[in-house]
């Protein structure tokens, strides 16, 4: 199976010159050999780009879907070669804040989008038949940290990685064949990656190709070709600032370059044959236009800001083996693979890691559940207030002050008191869930 994960940076209106960055990510995938045979997009928010995604690789790539979440929409696509016979759109419970209305993370509905793909093995059975086997695509896009420093996201990214590693394991128990891929916003060996490879039974596939990957970014090619960064890049046209006419040497020292984008597989029934980051080739802009922030001379940029990882898996027999399990770089990972047995369990420091974070969090978010809340009730009265001082006013200026006052304070206090009740009361609901179905965990684990 050849597979595509890419975070095309589609958002309307914010993101420059979408529509044609977009058209060219589209031709790229169907002219891409070989062939893709699934594709997961995220950030593609605008449904009349992915009517054109469809009519430019609907020949290669029969199948598709465009999940549909939130009030502005998931922003998910899977794209697939295989008949789709399912699929489902499962919303994080914890997805971040209606108040952060500019980061937009809630009003998104971020979530797992899913598709049950149905494909055939020729040749396992000695060739006498076909065998009809079930992939799970999971695609995602994770909350992103957006702060420096303390990650105040933290948690939700935490349940959310929690959430899609439930739907993982529940894929390896039932003999499917699971592959999760998307924009994790997470880095290698995070609290976040470590529960989704362990308690979803799965494996990073840049690690089942090169176990020893180091950790600290170098120079930007290195990055690329050695760590798998895939965000934040040197070499991404835009992450230039407005005084760069053009991109630095492959050789620059690039300090920042992250491996965000991940493709995450079963060993016990699939191997790693090639993985990649790609979509590094910089396109021409239609037109003239104006070098800026992203657009070099020449009117060339890169397709998104970040860029794809690209894997080749092949799927091992059922019931049997497609020989030693050897990683690109040669190093035996056959015990690795046999620790995603159905029985393994986070182990106890992770689990007490996890219950900390969410009980530092859910302190925190009481907290301004009760402050919200006392201001909706404390603004009632005091417009009960100001709505008397308007009536006893002698001054029509001092009444119309009293009355705009009264606006503010109404308005301040619904608004505060949808939020404490509506918001904050299902976001503590949803908090609860986790720590109750983390203690049960913690329990057997």
């Amino acid at each position: 199976l050849n597979i595509l994960s890419l975070n095309c940076w589609g958002l309307r209106f914010i993101s420059h010159h979408r529509f044609a960055r977009l058209s060219e990510i589209s031709r790229r995938i169907a002219s891409a050999s070989p062939s893709y045979d699934i594709v997961a997009l995220q950030e593609f928010w605008v449904y009349s780009d992915y009517l054109h995604l469809r009519s430019v690789t609907s020949g290669v790539l029969p199948y598709g879907k465009f999940y549909h979440s939130g009030v502005l929409g998931g922003g998910l696509v899977i794209l697939s070669r295989f008949r789709i016979v399912e699929s489902n759109m499962w919303q994080y419970a914890l997805n971040g804040r209606p108040t952060a209305f500019w980061r937009g993370d809630w009003y998104v509905g971020k979530g797992v989008a899913g598709a049950v793909l149905e494909i055939e093995d020729a040749g396992f059975l000695g060739g006498m038949r076909k065998e009809k086997r079930r992939v799970e695509v999971f695609c995602t896009h994770l909350h992103a940290p957006y702060e420096k420093g303390e990650d105040s996201y933290l948690c939700h990214r935490t349940a959310q990685a929690w959430q899609l590693s439930k739907l993982l394991r529940a894929s390896v128990q039932r003999g499917h064949i699971p592959i999760a891929l998307g924009d994790f916003n997470m880095l290698p060996k995070s609290l976040a990656h470590h529960i989704i490879t362990t308690h979803g039974l799965v494996s990073d596939s840049w690690l089942s190709a090169y176990p020893h990957t180091p950790d600290i970014p170098l120079h930007a090619s290195y990055n690329l070709t050695t760590l798998g960064a895939t965000c934040d890049s040197i070499l991404n046209t835009w992450r230039l600032t407005s005084t760069q006419p053009d991109l630095p040497s492959s050789e620059s020292p690039d300090p920042d370059a992250q491996r965000l984008d991940y493709i995450f597989h079963s060993p016990l029934v699939s191997r790693v044959r090639e993985i990649k980051v790609g979509f590094t080739e910089l396109y021409k802009l239609p037109g003239k236009p104006k070098p800026g922030k992203g657009v070099m001379k020449g009117g060339m940029v890169s397709l998104s800001d970040h860029f794809s990882v690209q894997v080749k898996l092949e799927i091992t027999p059922p019931g049997g083996s497609a020989g030693p399990l050897i990683s690109l770089d040669g190093v035996d990972v056959e015990e690795a693979a046999q620790e995603r047995s159905e029985d393994v369990y986070l182990p106890i420091d992770v689990i007490e890691e996890i219950q900390t974070l969410s009980s530092k969090y859910v302190r925190r978010e009481e907290w301004e559940f009760k402050w919200r809340t006392w201001h909706f009730w404390a603004s009632i009265l005091v417009l009960l207030a100001l709505h008397v001082a308007v009536w006893w006013s002698t001054y029509y200026g001092m009444a119309f002050l009293f009355v705009m006052l009264s606006w503010m304070v109404g308005v301040s206090g619904v608004v505060n008191g949808m939020i404490g009740f509506l918001f904050m009361g299902s976001e503590l609901n949803a908090l609860k869930e986790f720590e109750e179905e983390i203690r049960i965990y913690k329990e057997i684990a």
